[in-house]
């Protein structure tokens, strides 16, 4: 196992301005403005790229934000960070990927696991998390990090239209195109789903050594 630095950043530039990215990978979702990935500007809402290292990101006809979520052999960079884990991945093939997980009022996305480390970030709503050993309230802007096979429990707040999350997660190869929930009560896993995702990003890449 090799260690690695699990980030998410919040970056605006203004017109005709470059960001440079520094990490090994990671993925861009647009905030607002024109964001350009090298020749492919991100102009719709919900618009995702992936990233690789050095390639650089403009603001193109006015100022642009967006998020960065990253995956780095070196700590990463303070300006704009919102959130940063180390964790300990094999250095071989991954599948990296950025997705939404959108729940209508008081929906649950029952105690369940995952199986790799992700960042979430909340879009909309406010969504209350329980883990094993905590309880916590997101609100829209927040953002959290969830260990691989770490259980949680996320309850929709009844009082807001919709409650949603973009995340990032490293996660086994075989996985790609397939759901990476697990529920773990049986007849929890029986009851209908209510939160819906929907993937962005689904890239292998390989790790480097050491």
């Amino acid at each position: 196992m090799s260690k690695f630095y699990l980030s998410l950043h919040r970056e605006t530039i203004q017109a005709d301005k470059a960001l440079e990215m520094p990490a090994l990978f990671g993925a861009l979702w647009r905030v607002r403005g024109t964001p350009k990935v090298e020749d492919t500007p991100c102009q719709t809402p919900g618009s995702a790229q992936f990233l690789r290292a050095s390639r650089k990101v403009r603001a193109i006809g006015g100022p642009a934000s967006w998020l960065r979520f990253s995956l780095s052999k070196t700590a990463p960079e303070p300006d704009g960070l919102l959130h940063v884990e180390q964790v300990e991945i094999a250095p071989e093939q991954v599948l990296l990927r950025l997705d939404t997980v959108t729940f209508p009022p008081g929906a649950n996305a029952w105690r369940h696991v995952h199986p790799g480390p992700g960042i979430r970030y909340l879009l909309q709503g406010e969504l209350e998390l329980q883990a094993d050993d905590h309880r916590a309230t997101m609100r829209t802007g927040d953002c959290w990090f969830e260990a691989a096979d770490s259980p949680v429990k996320a309850t929709a707040s009844d009082t807001h239209g919709k409650s949603g999350f973009v995340r990032f997660m490293v996660l086994p190869v075989a996985l790609q195109g397939q759901p990476s929930i697990r529920i773990l009560d049986a007849a929890d896993a029986a009851k209908p789903r209510m939160q819906v995702t929907h993937r962005h990003i689904d890239q292998v890449v390989r790790l480097p050594q050491g």
